[in-house]
């Protein structure tokens, strides 16, 4: 007998890959970004070219800021294909009996809210952002 469920579980895994994909393709780019920036405020500062210097770094803060924002859009999108095979899960054990629950099992694996990805990237890009402040600020006073 075919799976009632398989072709909402092909959606919402294909929606899932999509987006959690994404987010990993925007840490990375972010990290590219970070690196740049964090070259070109060297390059501007041991070549006492304190404006340019002090503009990179404002330059890091919004970046990182910019990047925070677009990656909780994506994580939203990612929490919504969660949701869905969650309510997959659910349907086949109702029909069938026990059955594989790997989105919950995944959230329950976790031995701390400290440990999840959101944490994570956010706690790093809320430290580069407040790096790169504290940056033109030490620049600005000649630091």
């Amino acid at each position: 007998m075919p799976d009632p469920h398989a072709d909402a579980q092909t959606y919402a895994w294909n929606w899932f890959a999509l987006h959690s994909g994404q987010r990993m393709q925007l840490v990375n780019f972010w990290l590219v970004a970070v690196s740049f920036l964090g070259a070109a405020f060297v390059q501007a500062r041991t070549g006492n070219l304190r404006a340019i210097a002090v503009g990179v770094c404002l330059a890091g803060a919004v970046a990182s800021v910019a990047f925070a924002m677009m990656d909780a859009r994506t994580r939203r999108l990612v929490q919504v294909a969660e949701a869905a095979l969650r309510d997959i899960e659910d349907a086949r054990a109702a029909a069938n009996g026990p059955t594989l629950r790997l989105v919950t099992a995944s959230h329950q694996a976790r031995p701390s809210p400290m440990l999840s990805y959101r944490v994570i990237i956010q706690g790093m890009q809320g430290t580069i952002a407040l790096l790169f402040l504290v940056a033109a600020v030490l620049t600005i006073v000649g630091i």
